[in-house]
């Protein structure tokens, strides 16, 4: 049997806790995840945006694109960081192809000057990862209330849907899963 093989780098320093939930998460529908702590933890410059203060999506993801050549159906990148794309203000993630980005800042409660709160980032960077790898294994956004594939335009969007695909979204992972099998 051939699962799908997603791989999850760091580029900054993350919590092995978050990196654990993250992993039990994306396990739990199948998926084969392996963790890559990148040693040179860092962004390209060129993608950083200094009137901004935040890196083009982009641009660091077709840098990355070039720097990792890895067998993989989903590579997703996570980075304790602030991104953009041109016409938005920010994004929480990115994904080209089968490759994703999650900039982690927003998703973190002390960006909106509140007290920090470890489980409840924890629970957003999940969400935004599973969100995330399921673009990168070809689900669109996703309508059903609740569902990890819900478009969010802001924290509280994301707090409001869960870390699980609908029944839909995870029928067409199911699909595609023993789509890739038979291949």
């Amino acid at each position: 049997m051939t699962e799908m093989k997603i791989l999850i780098v760091t580029l900054t320093y993350i919590e092995k806790s978050i990196i654990d939930e993250i992993v039990n998460n994306l396990s739990s529908y199948g998926l084969e995840v392996d963790i890559l702590f990148d040693s040179r933890k860092y962004l390209p410059i060129s993608a950083f945006n200094w009137e901004r203060l935040q890196y083009n999506a982009e641009k660091v993801l077709g840098f990355l694109k070039s720097k990792y050549d890895f067998s993989y159906d989903s590579i997703i990148f996570l980075a304790d960081s602030d991104g953009y794309i041109d016409g938005y203000n920010f994004v929480f993630g990115l994904t080209i192809d089968n490759f994703a980005i999650i900039f982690l800042n927003r998703l973190r409660e002390e960006f909106y000057n509140r007290k920090p709160d470890l489980e409840l980032f924890m629970k957003r960077v999940v969400k935004e990862v599973t969100h995330e790898a399921g673009h990168t294994l070809g689900l669109g956004h996703c309508n059903t209330i609740g569902c990890v594939m819900n478009f969010s335009n802001t924290v509280e969007d994301v707090d409001k849907k869960q870390a699980r695909f609908c029944k839909n979204c995870t029928y067409k992972i199911e699909n595609l899963s023993k789509y890739l099998q038979r291949k």
